[in-house]
């Protein structure tokens, strides 16, 4: 059987940084799927959106159903095909809009009994420019077509990924990071952090208070490991995750300020790579990165 990979891409890498937040900024913008069958050598067009592509995810429950984010104040949300075995024949539909939302989305995550949960990012507009409260965390349980607004009055400005905790089989357990805001609009300071809700985002809770946090993972094969990256203040670790009030450390030896994403690799479990906003892939071994490598 051939291995598919899919891949998000547009012509601009820095959507929902401070720079690319306003919809002037985002509707000049293009983005594609595109598919490889031979490990990424040779890549095919599956659909050209016209508009940024900011993200994918594919369906548990059916191989033939991929989501897409794209980003577009007049065009943008969650899209969806149920027929990607036809590959650039394939049909997308947009979903309805999650309440409040204004084209920004981000993050998807599909759960084992198909429900969705969304992340919308920021939006700046108006003269001076002002966060709009179009950002979020939204949870649909009929494959998009009503939604639940699941969103903290802090998430309503800026939140970047929301995360799935892999070691709740339930899958209760979300994380929602988040950015504090800036400028004019300085009445959104002070609401970033990582928060945490334990009921599919009826209540959530800010387990660590930083600035502005763009994501986490959790490691799914050692109890209470989470890595947490920052815009502006490095990589952070704790290994009491589970704890209602978990203590969150920098991870020093990590030699950069601006890391995206973390990734476990699933073939050596104690081996770890973090992505980063400008300084390359750089991996570890053990549970807190001691001696990184590029």
């Amino acid at each position: 059987k051939t291995s598919m990979v899919y891949s998000a891409v547009s012509n601009v890498n820095d959507i929902y940084e401070p720079s690319v937040l306003t919809d002037d900024k985002i509707e000049k913008l293009d983005g594609q799927i595109l598919s490889s069958a031979d490990g990424g050598k040779t890549w095919n067009l599956v659909h050209d959106f016209m508009r940024p592509l900011i993200w994918l995810a594919a369906d548990p429950n059916n191989p033939n159903r991929l989501y897409a984010s794209i980003v577009s104040s007049g065009f943008g949300g969650i899209y969806v095909t149920n027929d990607l075995n036809k590959g650039a024949a394939s049909t997308w539909t947009r979903l309805a809009a999650p309440p409040r939302t204004q084209g920004h989305p981000l993050s998807i995550q599909v759960l084992k009994d198909g429900a969705l949960v969304c992340s919308y990012s920021a939006r700046r507009s108006g003269s001076p420019l002002v966060f709009t409260n179009s950002s979020g965390v939204f949870y649909s349980t009929d494959e998009g077509a009503t939604w639940s607004d699941r969103t903290d009055v802090s998430m309503q400005f800026w939140t970047k990924d929301v995360v799935v905790d892999p070691q709740d089989a339930a899958q209760n357990t979300w994380y929602a990071c988040v950015h504090s805001g800036y400028g004019a609009d300085g009445s959104k300071s002070g609401t970033g952090g990582l928060y945490r809700t334990r009921n599919r985002g009826v209540t959530w809770v800010k387990i660590a208070r930083l600035d502005r946090v763009t994501s986490c993972t959790v490691n799914s094969l050692v109890p209470d490991e989470m890595y947490v990256t920052t815009e502006s203040d490095g990589l952070w670790y704790t290994g009491n995750l589970s704890s209602d009030t978990p203590v969150f450390t920098e991870v020093f030896d990590y030699p950069y300020s601006k890391p995206q994403r973390v990734f476990f690799n699933p073939y050596k479990p104690n081996e770890v790579w973090v992505t980063s906003y400008g300084n390359g892939i750089y991996s570890a071994i053990g549970t807190q990165p001691e001696a990184p490598t590029t």
